[in-house]
């Protein structure tokens, strides 16, 4: 039996072979997405099948290894996205019958205008997401209702979710109580505040470029709102609800706390329970709480475009996402246990960098793209490509700080571009918007590693090795 499990692996995977099975991967998605228009979670479930069939019959992997070796290891990393984005779809719902969000849509609808509106919400989710560190949290709660606020303004959602989501993922990359930007620091072996301050030299640049396009695109717009339409939603969630400033405090609540650096999954049910009695107040009873925590608010204002917009939320809007994230992740584990993107890194250094230092910068955000792509988890992104250059970047004298800079300029932000990764599809789903749809919007999302290539073959902030030789 032993000498069986030993033959079934002495195949190895080749260079050829791993880039085939990334490749047959991805064309399932895209073609399946983009021409068939084929559910994602079947085409995921057609990945998993591919995988599971080419390690074992072709390469002679047994299943009980790819699951307990690659499969399993990988699910026990997505629990806690798992969790969050389950929490999340009670946590709208709640919020939605606690007049929390209609609240902030009515304030917005007052102060807003299609001019303002993008600067204005990605700035406002960036401060949000740097206080907060999390970009989950951010789209949860301030983008949910920046969504309701571009409908009754007619500005374009696919460009309201960019702004959003870009300015979520600011935070989510600078903020010192942010897991990825600890991560990223813990990989690099730097300190965190060196890190984030070496972060500064191209996430400034992105905010600064992303800042002055939404502007700018805002200033172009008519400026034209059909104020019929408006001052109907804005009569519709006053008599439907009870406007209160306390409907703020289950947001307040989720920023000191985050900010406090308490986890994130404990923060959502802080906001739930805090929710409760306010929805109590606005004359729901706790069954029909519970209901829509579970199924989704039914709320009724006379209006069919408000019922739509508010009748958001439960438990039971997350099912789909879920069961997409898991079958994402049982082939991402599979290709990381057998080492499938490993060969391919391997290759792209060996052959691609030689002793430039350009492409050595070029090389990891490759490398962290290509990680994102294939395994749809920015842990992974930033754990594989630090792993792999950090003892190069000493050799060719390049700081480790610019390494941690580059594994989050390529890794963090990139993850919420991917349809199939856990941030994609927890961020369409939230928001009501397709990946594909707003990815030409998160400027920020795509600027850093574009600024991250230019400084690496230029020479700027690429600082010589803090290591000492010898040492």
């Amino acid at each position: 039996m032993e000498e069986n499990k030993k033959e079934r692996i002495l195949k190895e995977i080749s260079f050829k072979g791993a880039v085939s099975v990334f490749g047959v991967i991805l064309l399932i998605i895209v073609v399946g997405r983009l021409v068939l228009s084929f559910d994602t979670s079947m085409l995921l479930m057609l990945c998993a099948m591919f995988t599971t069939a080419t390690f074992c019959f072709y390469y002679g992997y047994a299943w009980s290894d790819l699951f307990d070796n690659g499969v399993v290891p990988m699910m026990a990393r997505a629990v806690g996205a798992i969790l969050i984005l389950l929490t999340v779809g009670p946590l709208i719902a709640v919020w939605m019958l606690s007049g929390t969000i209609p609240y902030l849509i009515h304030i917005g609808l007052n102060t807003l205008s299609p001019k303002t509106f993008l600067a204005a919400a990605f700035i406002v989710c960036c401060l949000s997401s740097t206080f907060t560190g999390t970009s989950w949290g951010s789209a949860a709660t301030f983008g949910v209702a920046f969504i309701g606020i571009a409908q009754g303004l007619g500005v374009s959602l696919p460009a309201a979710a960019g702004a959003i989501i870009a300015g979520a993922y600011f935070g989510d990359k600078l903020s010192p109580v942010s897991d990825t930007t600890i991560v990223a620091a813990a990989v690099a072996r730097v300190d965190v505040v060196d890190h984030i301050r070496s972060m500064l030299w191209t996430t400034v640049p992105a905010f600064l470029i992303s800042i002055g396009i939404y502007a700018y695109v805002g200033w172009q717009s008519s400026g034209e709102i059909d104020m019929s339409q408006v001052n109907l939603i804005l009569e519709g969630i006053e008599k439907t609800f009870k406007l209160n400033p306390m409907a703020l405090i289950p947001p307040l609540v989720v920023l000191v706390l985050s900010y406090r650096g308490c986890p994130t999954l404990p923060v959502l049910w802080a906001a739930i329970v805090i929710s409760v009695p306010l929805a109590v107040m606005q004359n729901a009873d706790l069954p029909t709480i519970v209901k829509a925590m579970a199924s989704g608010p039914k709320i009724t204002t006379g209006l069919d475009s408000l019922n739509n917009l508010l009748s958001r939320g439960g438990l039971a809007s997350m099912t789909s996402a879920t069961v997409i994230v898991f079958f994402a992740y049982l082939f991402a584990g599979q290709l990381e246990y057998t080492g499938t993107y490993r060969i391919i890194c391997t290759e792209l250094r060996e052959k691609f960098i030689g002793n430039s230092k350009g492409k050595l910068v070029m090389a990891t955000s490759l490398t962290g793209i290509m990680s994102a792509l294939g395994t749809g988890t920015s842990y992974l992104s930033e754990i594989i490509p630090g792993t792999m250059y950090g003892d190069l970047f000493d050799e060719m004298n390049v700081s480790r700080r610019v390494l941690s800079r580059t594994l989050e300029d390529s890794g963090t932000v990139v993850v919420p571009l991917i349809p199939w990764s856990a941030a994609g599809i927890y961020m369409s789903t939230v928001l009501d918007v397709p990946v594909l749809d707003y990815v030409p919007w998160a400027f920020l999302c795509y600027l850093g590693f574009l600024t991250a290539w230019f400084y690496g073959f230029t020479g700027i902030a690429i600082w010589p090795s803090d290591v000492k030789k010898g040492a």
